[in-house]
């Protein structure tokens, strides 16, 4: 650089100490306002929410955070595990959590377009128009969990790829936005065709996700016999799953609750 053009540049604030004395605020401990965003305010409905998250679960605390990291920044996770690792159930938890619309599927080889994006209208077919009904299914949802996501086959795979990079559904003649904030997808293994990449690559954050240790089967053991878990859950019913975790109905604060407003502000 020129010297007059140095001592110009010098001049300049550094974006990245600006952003840093916004995000403290005035008081320097972290508290302030970024945008509409209340960074304290924030911060604690997400320690709340992650250790609400964490509630019974065994040897998650690492995918608890990745979904969470994930749903703030409205990308999309990959869990690739054998079964019974509790993958769907950390998605479910979510969802519970934010109390937004949750969709669930399991594909197969021969899954068909119908049971991701809805059945065609009968009354559209008989004026000529092509139309789903979405209620109830993946255009519509906030939160969602497919497991088995590889198995998707090319009749499905090209609408998935376009609601999961777009978060936009070609409905008959009109393109409609999903308010998807994350999906979760699930695999026992990683993709073998070369035709799947691209929805391998629609994943910003993937996660191996491993059995329980041995360690961890003694705390899930005691999880089960009620000798540590009943203390945890506010007197909540619980019962065990297969998937290794006894859920029950999670007690959150209603003013440390997470909204859908949390997380369209911290992306915008």
């Amino acid at each position: 650089l020129q010297p007059d053009r140095q001592a110009e540049a010098s001049k300049q604030p550094d974006p990245f100490k600006v952003t840093a004395a916004a995000a403290a605020g005035s008081s320097g401990n972290g508290s302030g306002r970024i945008g509409q965003i209340d960074t304290q305010q924030l911060r604690d409905k997400l320690e709340n929410a992650v250790r609400v998250m964490q509630t019974g679960l065994v040897e998650r605390d690492t995918e608890v955070r990745l979904l969470m990291l994930a749903a703030m920044c409205r990308e999309h996770i990959l869990l690739i595990g054998p079964p019974g690792t509790a993958k769907s159930e950390v998605g479910r938890r979510l969802s519970q959590l934010i109390q937004g619309s949750y969709f669930e599927r399991l594909l197969t080889r021969f899954s068909v377009p119908e049971e991701l994006f809805g059945p065609l209208s009968m009354r559209a077919l008989e004026e000529d128009k092509y139309v789903r009904q979405t209620r109830g299914y993946l255009p519509e949802a906030q939160v969602a969990f497919i497991d088995e996501i590889f198995k998707a086959n090319s009749a499905i795979l090209n609408t998935l790829l376009t609601i999961l990079n777009e978060r936009l559904f070609d409905n008959g003649s009109q393109r409609i936005k999903v308010p998807l904030v994350t999906l979760v997808g699930a695999s026992n293994e990683l993709p073998e065709s070369e035709e799947l990449d691209a929805l391998y690559d629609r994943f910003l954050i993937k996660k191996e996700v491993k059995q329980v240790t041995v360690s961890g089967l003694t705390q899930m053991l005691d999880y089960y016999a009620g000798n540590s878990y009943d203390e945890e859950v506010d007197n909540g019913s619980s019962s065990s799953s297969s998937t290794g975790v006894r859920t029950g109905a999670m007690q959150v604060d209603p003013s440390a609750r997470l909204t859908m407003d949390d997380f369209q502000h911290t992306r915008t």
